[in-house]
């Protein structure tokens, strides 16, 4: 074989890999979820969609949806949302944490519902990848795209929104995304990427998935000045006392 093809072999052999050794360190690195099904609280329950969490909230009518996983087809949420009875018309509105396509893919599915996204990551789930991380990059060259909801209320941190009685607070954390979001419901707070559980505390995404983890830190002092007690997350589940937990990941250098 000639040197220049051989080398034109290794190359692509290698490009080929990167996606798998990037997955290969992710499942290194990410706490062991809680499992296929969470009850967060009597009103809450998670459930993993293809790898990342949705947060079914009941309200008095029907529900609403925290992000809505990688699968498109919404296989996990329809399943509880008919074991709860449930419809899919029933969801009032689907609050999504940041535009990676693994918290949004089923929310076209819910086509009563008002979709909600940070202002700043609109964009990117109509397709702009510019601001994806390095391990999203990779994966959005790879693999084709979940379709875009029609996106009903961009937000920018700081509003109240009610839905079916329900009562959420909009926070801006960017850094994991340019428009991350969470939303603080009761005393639990909906935290997506930016904030999740680790062992006995909490910690942020590293680098290969994180637009900017400096950023993201920074963005959770905000977060620490408010009254919550449990956070869900979009990967490992639940963690109790995390605003303590918080408060000393913060204290960390």
């Amino acid at each position: 074989m000639k040197s220049w093809l051989k080398r034109i072999l290794i190359a692509l052999g290698g490009l080929l890999l990167l996606p798998v050794l990037a997955i290969a360190v992710l499942f290194a690195m990410r706490e062991p979820p809680d499992g296929p099904r969470v009850q967060a609280a009597p009103d809450v329950v998670g459930v993993e969609a293809s790898g990342a969490y949705a947060w079914i909230v009941r309200t008095t009518t029907g529900a609403v949806l925290v992000d809505a996983g990688l699968d498109a087809k919404g296989a996990a949420i329809l399943a509880e949302l008919k074991a709860e009875g449930l419809t899919a018309s029933q969801v009032h509105a689907v609050l999504i944490t940041h535009g990676h396509p693994d918290h949004y893919a089923a929310a076209h599915l819910f086509d009563q519902a008002t979709i909600v996204v940070g202002a700043d990551d609109v964009s990117m789930m109509q397709g702009d990848t510019a601001h994806y991380a390095p391990f999203g990059r990779i994966m959005a060259a790879l693999l084709p795209m979940p379709s875009a909801p029609r996106i009903g209320k961009a937000v920018q941190g700081g509003e109240q929104l009610e839905f079916d009685g329900a009562r959420f607070t909009v926070i801006a954390t960017p850094g994991h995304s340019p428009g991350s979001t969470m939303y603080l419901y009761k005393q639990m707070l909906f935290t997506g990427d930016s904030l999740m559980r680790k062992k006995d505390g909490v910690t942020i995404a590293p680098w290969l998935f994180s637009e900017d983890p400096a950023r993201n830190r920074t963005s959770l002092r905000a977060v620490d000045a408010l009254t919550f007690d449990t956070i869900a997350d979009g990967h490992a589940g639940v963690a109790s006392d995390a605003h303590r937990k918080l408060t000393r990941f913060l204290a960390t250098p």
